[in-house]
Formats: structure tokens, C-alpha cells, sequence
């Protein structure tokens, strides 16, 4: 799928998504709603950039130029009229320059990241891929996961990034690793650190 990169809505957010992983938002301000109205019609994605300073309601705020492109895959309306969407996040991007509307919607010219391809998880890592199924053992939709993707370094950093208790500065900091035998390397660092 060819993903626009210029003119892109970003959606400043104090979480992190991931490529593959579901972000659930309630979108009551009239930026985002026209956002989520555009972005419907064109069959477009918009970027979700953590936030360096500020807040995610009110003035637009400042962001790392690291984000992930989110694909709007379900939307619906609360009886109170507050819109609901779910969005998958797609593709890394880096922000190159970008600019904030009357209505203090930042967009974006953004530069794609490559696709990371699929990488095994290395047996001195294999632990890693363990914790993983644990935790999602508990979670309702594991039986969904087709399990040739827990031999994927990328996907298994992910979502164990998704999971296990962070700051969201360290989530951040693992989304703009682009090798993902490193991302799994700093991740068992920072679980060994807490044992």
C-alpha cells in the first residue's frame, strides 16, 4: 500500500504506536473530527507522533519527529456523540517539516521509514519470545496470533514494547531503533534491570 507523505494530519498523542499494533481514541474536538472525516473519505492514514511538550487537547503540541502512520479500521459514535475509531498502525515515518492550521492541526511533509524485514528472534533471545506468549496467553485474542509471527524479532519487540511497563520516553526511544535485534537487546537490558 503507497501511503501519502505530504500534507499529513498528526495526531499528537502521550502514547506510542507501533506498526501492527490497535490504537483506541475518543475524538471530541472539531480538528480531529475533520481529520477523521478527511482521512475516511480519502482512504488515507494519519500520523501519530508522541508528545515532547504539551497537552493533547487545546494548543497544538510539540512532537518527536519519530511516528507511526495509523489506518482508521472501525468507527462508530457514543449515544453522547463522542466519535470512537480504532486505527492500526501502519509504517515508521520521520516528520520533516510540518506546520499547525488556525485550528492548531499540525500536518506534515514526512519521510517513509523502510519496512524492517523479517528477522528470527536469536536463541539468546528466545526468552524474550516466552514472555511474550505469557502475557498474551491472558488476553482474549492470542488465539488469533498466527505463530510464525513470534519468530519475528520486529513483531515480538513490538508488541512486548506494547505490553510490559515503560516510560513512554523508553517506548519512544525503541520505536526509532531500526534494528531489531537491538530493540529485543535493550528490552531483556531493561527487564534484567528490574529482577
Amino acid at each position: 500500500m503507497r501511503f501519502p507523505t505530504s500534507n499529513v494530519p498528526i495526531f499528537p498523542l502521550s502514547a506510542v504506536l507501533f506498526p501492527d499494533g490497535v490504537l483506541s481514541l475518543k475524538i471530541f474536538e472539531t480538528r480531529y473530527l475533520d481529520m477523521v472525516s478527511r482521512c475516511l473519505k480519502q482512504d488515507v492514514p494519519f500520523g501519530v507522533c508522541m508528545i515532547v511538550d504539551g497537552h493533547e487537547v487545546g494548543k497544538a503540541a510539540s512532537c518527536y519527529q519519530i511516528g507511526t502512520l495509523a489506518k482508521i479500521i472501525n468507527w462508530g459514535q457514543t449515544a453522547d456523540g463522542v466519535l470512537e475509531i480504532e486505527a492500526m498502525g501502519c509504517q515508521r515515518f520521520k516528520m520533516l517539516d510540518n506546520q499547525t492550521s488556525k485550528q492548531e492541526l499540525i500536518t506534515a511533509n514526512i519521510q517513509l521509514l523502510a519496512d524492517i524485514p523479517s528477522i528470527p528472534v536469536p536463541d539468546e533471545l528466545v526468552t524474550l519470545t516466552g514472555m511474550l506468549r505469557n502475557v498474551l496467553s491472558k488476553n482474549k485474542h492470542a488465539d488469533a496470533i498466527d505463530d510464525k509471527q513470534f519468530h519475528d524479532a520486529n513483531w515480538v519487540g513490538y508488541r512486548l514494547t506494547e505490553v510490559l511497563p515503560m516510560e513512554s520516553v523508553i517506548r519512544q526511544r525503541l520505536l526509532e531503533i531500526d534494528d531489531p535485534i537491538e530493540r529485543l537487546h535493550m528490552i531483556l537490558g531493561l527487564f534484567t534491570n528490574r529482577q
